[in-house]
């Protein structure tokens, strides 16, 4: 590939799999820890949602750039089962992360709880997406 390539794959290593996920997990358990029902929203709360939309735009970029400068057997498996998932569970895990914090959240009929069980349904999401993406 080139330097180009070099470059993008540098962002998406540093930036999508070492600081935005150190930063969204801490803010996670920070959310989790300090949520009041019926409280208003902090500004973490409404910073949250925006840095997994960003962890997700980082990772359909690179998916994006990798389609375009690959070919053959390299692009067939980008867009092949099981890979194609990551970019899909990328996009829900970023929708899941704003009904999470916000009023629309499936699971606020659990009260306390609804915040940790929202939450943990984004982890598992974000550990599969992970595995995903590692073992293709």
């Amino acid at each position: 590939m080139g330097p180009v390539f070099s470059v993008v794959f540098q962002i998406h290593s540093i930036v999508g799999e070492m600081i935005l996920p150190l930063v969204i997990v801490a803010m996670a358990i920070y959310l989790v820890v300090t949520y009041r029902p019926n409280a208003p929203r902090s500004p973490l709360t409404r910073v949250f949602p925006v840095l997994v939309d960003l962890q997700a735009g980082l990772g359909i970029i690179f998916w994006i750039f990798l389609l375009f400068n690959t070919s053959g057997a390299a692009q067939a498996r980008y867009l092949s089962f099981p890979f194609i998932l990551h970019p899909l569970i990328g996009i829900l895990a970023a929708g899941l992360a704003h009904m999470a914090v916000g009023g629309r959240n499936p699971l606020r009929g659990l009260g306390r709880w609804a915040p940790l069980a929202s939450l943990s349904v984004l982890l598992v999401l974000v550990v599969s997406n992970v595995l995903i993406g590692v073992r293709t």
